[in-house]
C-alpha cells in the first residue's frame, strides 16, 4: 500500500445546510505537494539499491552485429550486463496489442522483447540494460558498451510504409498490421442520393504527454519467496500488471506492483512503461539487490515508448442543399510506431462518437494501423478521438462553405436535439444526456458580445487587418465519451468470427473497487484500488465519504492499494474516475452505516430497526443512547471487526442498462456518458509570420453534476493547454531516416503562460441518468476540443484571403502558414 494522508484542508462546508459535495473544495494532495512533503518515485530508494543505465539505439532501423559488454563488465563498479540473448534464456516477450498478424503466407506471431533483439526498429530503442552501484557510474558503464550496427533504410512515413517497400519486422512481411471497414446503414445509398459530396484530408502529428515526472521505477527480488516488489509510476497498475509478471514468467500474486500516492502526471503515457519494470526486475532477479532506473527527458522524448496518434484522415461527407448531412465516410491510417503496443484500440474508441455531436444514420469507419521505424505508441489524454473530432469538425466546416452556409447554422442544423436523448449511434454507443442546441447558443452570444466593442469588434478587426494580423473564430462543437471499463479492449486479440456468435452474458465490465477501515480514534480510512497521477482522487473521495458519513473531510484519510491487494480493475483512465469513484464511495458508504448500526444494534441486544445513523454516530432510538466512531471502533475491535473491512464494488453504469447490448456483444467501444462543449476560442493569425495568438478561450461545458467545480475546471483547463500545444506547438519533427529532430524541450514546444490565455468557461448541468451521481466523465474534454476549435478559427481568421483550409494539420506551424500566404500571391 502507499503511504496515506490526511485531509487538512478546506474540511468545513459554506453553511450547516450545504454538503461538502458540489462545492470548490481546495485538493487535498495540493498542500504536501506544495510544501514539499510529497513522495514520488525518485524518493524511493531502498537500502543497498542499484541503478540501471540503458544502452540504446542511434538508429531508426539497424541490424546488430554485435554486442561486446567486456569493457564495461570489467569496469569496477558494474554489477550486471543485460542484453537480449540473456533475455531470451530465462524470460518471454512482452505482451502486445497485436501479437499475431495474419497474412496471405498465414498467421505469424509479432515479438517484443523487452531489449531490442538482432534488428534495432526505432531511435532510442533499448539495446542493452548495464547496473552499477550508482547513476552516474551506470552512465559510464553504458558507455563502454560497444554495439557494432548495419544500417538499413528506414520508412517513417504512414501512407509510405503501407506499400511495404520497406517492412520493419521482415518475419511478419507486411506493415499493415490491422485493417478493418465497418460500415452502419446504408452509406453507398446516402452518398448517392445526396445532392452534394465534400471531401478532406487532415493530417494529426505525433505528439507526447511530456509528464512534469519522467518514468521510474524500483524493482526488488525476493529469494526466500521467490516474488517482486515493484515500485513505479505506472498508470493502471491493477490492469497492465499482466506485462509485466507474464513477460517475467511468474503468477500475478508473484509480482506486487505499487504506486506511490504522488506521480508527476501521465495523461495516459505511462501505462506503457512496463518494459522498464521488466529489465529492473530482471536485474534484480539475477543480482537478488534492489535495482532502480529513472528516465532522463531526452530518454522520455526520444525512446519512451510514450508517443501519441500518429494519422493521416480522408474524410467524405454526403450533405444536401438545404444543411442536412446524410453519410459520412471515414478513412485513417494510423502510423503506431515500431511495435503494437498495448493500447491499440485507440483507432477504435472514435466509434464511441463516430459522428460526434450530429445525427447522421448512415456511416462507414475504416482505418489501417501500420507499423513505422519511429517510437511506439501508448495511450495518450483522448485516446484517438482528438484526432477524429479535429478531422470531423474541419470537414464541417468545409461542407458548409460548399454550400453556401454559415458554419454554425450548418452545425445546429445537425445535432442531436434533447428530445432524441438518451441518443443511440449508428456505432451502437448512446449518449445518455444534453441539450447541445442550447450550449451552442450560449456560446454564440459570446461571440455576440465580442464583436460588439469587444475583441472581434468591427473597427478593430480591421486595423488588425492592416498591421498583417487577421482575426477570427469559429465555435466548434464535441462530445467526451466517459467511463469506459469493458472488455471490448480487447476486441484486437479475438477472433473476429466468433464476434457475431457472442453473447451480451459473455462480456465483463470491470468495477470501481472501493474499501474502508475504521480506525480506534473515530477516523476513516478509504483505500482505492486505482491508481492516481494528479487527477484528485483522494479530495473526492473524502469529499464524497463526508457527506455520506455526516462527518469531516478532515476525519477521513485515502491510501491506494497495490496491485496484489486490489482486484483487477480498469483504473483512472478514459474520463472514468468521476463517475466510477464517486459511485463506488456513495456505494461504501451506505455499505458502512449499514455495518456500524448492525455492529450498534449486537452491542445492545436490539434489532437494528431500532438504531439510526446520524451525524457520525449511531443513536439507539427513544432511549437517548449512542456511540461515536470512536466507541464503535472499540466495541468492534472486541467483536468480529466488521467495521475493518469493508469493501464495496461499484459496477459499470451499463451493466444493467439493455441498450448497451449490442455494442458489448459487438465488441463496439461502450461509454455510457457523454459531456459536451462547445469552444470559440478568438484567434489572431499574423500572415508575415506565420504565428497564431490566441487571444481568449471561450468555452461552454456540460459534465452532468460537478461535484467539484474546482477540480472540473482545473481538468479543463489543464487539457485546453495540452490541446494549444498540440494546435500550434508541438511536434517530433521525424526525418525521412527516421531520426526525430526535437528530443530536448528546447527544440519540443510546451504551452507556456505566453501561449496560454485567459479561459473563460461556464457551464450547462444535464445530469447523466446512468450514473450514481449524475456526474459524467471530464478529464479529457480539453485536449478532445481544443485542437478542432482552434483549426476551424484559423480557418475563420483566414478566410478573407482566400486560403483553403490553412489549418489542414496538425500542428499548425508558422511555416505551414507562410506557405499557405506565398501560394497565394
Amino acid at each position: 500500500m502507499s503511504s496515506s494522508h490526511p485531509t487538512d484542508a478546506g474540511t468545513e462546508p459554506e453553511t450547516e445546510s450545504e454538503s461538502f459535495t458540489g462545492q470548490g473544495l481546495p485538493r487535498v494532495e495540493d498542500h504536501r505537494i506544495l510544501t514539499g512533503n510529497a513522495e514520488f518515485i525518485h524518493d524511493i530508494t531502498p537500502e543497498n539499491c542499484l541503478h540501471m543505465a540503458l544502452v540504446r539505439s542511434m538508429h531508426a532501423h539497424a541490424e546488430i552485429e554485435s554486442i561486446d559488454t567486456e569493457e564495461a563488465e570489467a569496469h569496477p563498479d558494474c554489477e550486471l550486463v543485460l542484453t537480449a540473448d540473456d533475455l531470451k534464456a530465462e524470460y518471454n516477450p512482452m505482451p502486445t496489442g497485436i501479437d499475431s498478424v495474419e497474412t496471405e503466407d498465414g498467421v505469424t506471431d509479432l515479438f517484443e522483447w523487452s531489449l531490442a533483439d538482432e534488428k534495432a526498429r526505432f531511435v532510442g530503442e533499448p539495446v542493452a540494460a548495464v547496473v552499477a552501484s550508482d547513476r552516474y557510474a551506470a552512465e559510464d558503464v553504458a558507455d563502454l558498451v560497444d554495439v557494432e550496427y548495419d544500417a538499413v533504410e528506414a520508412v517513417a512515413d504512414g501512407m509510405a510504409a503501407r506499400e511495404d517497400e520497406v517492412v520493419v519486422h521482415e518475419d511478419v512481411g507486411t506493415n499493415v498490421v490491422d485493417h478493418e471497414r465497418i460500415e452502419f446503414g446504408d452509406p453507398a445509398g446516402a452518398f448517392e442520393d445526396a445532392d452534394n459530396v465534400v471531401e478532406g484530408e487532415y493530417s494529426w502529428g505525433r505528439i507526447s504527454g511530456v509528464p512534469l515526472e519522467t518514468a521510474g521505477v524500483v524493482s526488488s527480488y525476493d529469494d526466500e519467496g521467490d516474488s517482486f516488489d515493484i515500485d513505479c509510476n505506472i498508470q493502471l497498475h491493477t490492469l497492465v500488471d499482466n506485462m509485466i509478471y507474464e513477460t517475467l514468467g511468474y503468477e500475478e500474486d508473484d509480482v506486487r506492483v505499487n504506486v506511490p500516492a504522488d506521480v508527476g502526471g501521465s495523461y495516459g503515457t505511462k501505462i506503457g512503461i512496463h518494459r522498464y519494470c521488466c529489465l529492473t526486475a530482471m536485474a534484480s532477479h539475477q543480482l537478488e539487490r534492489p535495482v532502480k532506473f529513472e528516465e532522463d527527458r531526452i530518454e522520455n522524448l526520444q525512446g519512451g515508448d510514450m508517443h501519441c496518434s500518429d494519422r493521416e484522415y480522408e474524410m467524405r461527407m454526403a450533405v444536401d442543399d438545404d444543411g442536412t448531412i446524410r453519410g459520412l465516410e471515414v478513412w485513417f491510417v494510423d502510423d503506431f510506431g515500431a511495435y503494437p503496443r498495448y493500447p491499440v484500440n485507440q483507432v477504435l474508441k472514435p466509434l464511441s462518437v463516430v459522428t460526434n455531436s450530429y445525427d447522421i444514420d448512415d456511416v462507414t469507419y475504416e482505418y489501417d494501423l501500420v507499423l513505422t521505424n519511429k517510437t511506439s505508441q501508448t495511450a495518450y489524454r483522448g485516446f484517438g478521438v482528438d484526432p477524429h473530432i479535429y478531422a470531423l469538425e474541419m470537414c464541417i466546416d468545409k461542407a458548409a462553405r460548399a454550400i453556401d452556409m454559415d458554419p454554425t447554422a450548418f452545425r445546429r442544423h445537425n445535432l442531436i436535439q434533447p428530445e432524441q436523448m438518451p441518443y443511440t449511434l449508428p456505432s451502437k454507443n448512446i449518449y445518455d444526456s444534453g441539450d447541445y442546441p442550447a450550449t451552442l447558443d450560449r456560446i454564440e452570444e459570446i461571440i455576440e458580445d465580442e464583436r460588439d466593442g469587444g475583441l472581434l469588434d468591427p473597427e478593430v478587426v480591421e486595423a488588425k487587418r492592416k498591421e498583417g494580423k487577421y482575426r477570427g473564430v469559429q465555435p466548434s462543437v464535441i462530445i467526451e465519451p466517459g467511463v469506459s471499463g469493458s472488455d471490448w479492449t480487447d476486441r484486437q486479440r479475438s477472433d473476429r468470427e466468433a464476434l457475431a456468435d457472442r453473447s451480451r452474458d459473455d462480456v465483463e465490465e470491470l468495477p470501481e473497487h472501493l474499501r474502508a477501515t475504521l480506525e480506534n480514534d473515530g477516523t476513516v480510512t478509504a483505500y482505492l484500488a486505482t491508481d492516481s497521477s494528479g487527477q484528485g482522487h483522494q479530495t473526492l473521495v473524502s469529499q464524497l465519504l463526508a457527506d455520506e458519513l455526516e462527518i469531516l473531510p478532515s476525519d477521513i484519510e485515502v491510501d491506494y492499494l497495490d496491485s496484489i491487494d486490489a482486484p483487477t480493475e480498469y483504473g483512472s483512465a478514459a474520463s472514468r474516475m468521476a463517475v466510477m469513484l464517486s459511485g463506488a464511495t456513495v456505494g461504501l458508504a451506505e455499505r458502512f452505516v449499514q455495518t456500524a448500526t448492525a455492529v450498534a444494534a449486537d452491542h445492545w441486544g436490539v434489532s437494528e430497526a431500532d438504531v439510526s445513523y446520524r451525524d457520525g454516530a449511531v443513536e439507539r432510538i427513544d432511549s437517548g443512547d449512542s456511540l461515536s466512531l470512536a466507541e464503535l471502533a472499540a466495541i468492534d475491535d472486541d467483536g468480529d471487526r466488521r467495521l475493518t473491512q469493508i469493501s464495496y464494488n461499484y459496477e459499470h453504469p451499463a451493466t444493467e442498462h439493455e441498450e448497451f447490448d449490442e455494442a458489448f456483444s459487438r465488441k463496439f467501444p461502450v461509454y455510457p456518458t457523454a459531456a459536451f462543449g462547445a469552444n470559440a476560442p478568438i484567434v489572431e493569425v499574423d500572415i508575415e509570420t506565420g504565428e497564431v495568438d490566441i487571444l481568449t478561450f471561450h468555452t461552454v461545458r456540460d459534465c452532468g453534476t460537478m461535484l467539484n467545480p474546482m477540480i472540473v475546471e482545473g481538468q479543463a483547463h489543464g487539457g485546453i493547454a495540452q490541446g494549444i500545444g498540440a494546435s500550434l506547438l508541438e511536434e517530433f519533427g521525424y526525418e525521412a531516416d527516421g531520426q526525430p529532430q526535437a528530443i530536448t524541450l528546447f527544440d519540443y514546444l510546451l504551452p507556456s503562460i505566453e501561449n496560454v490565455p485567459e479561459i473563460q468557461m461556464e457551464h450547462t448541468e444535464t445530469p447523466s441518468p446512468y450514473t450514481e451521481t449524475g456526474a459524467k466523465g471530464v478529464g479529457e474534454g480539453g485536449m478532445i476540443d481544443a485542437p478542432a476549435s482552434i483549426a476551424t478559427s484559423i480557418n475563420a481568421a483566414l478566410e478573407p484571403l482566400g486560403i483553403d483550409e490553412p489549418a489542414d494539420q496538425i500542428p499548425v506551424a508558422p511555416d505551414h502558414i507562410r506557405k499557405n500566404v506565398r501560394e497565394l500571391e
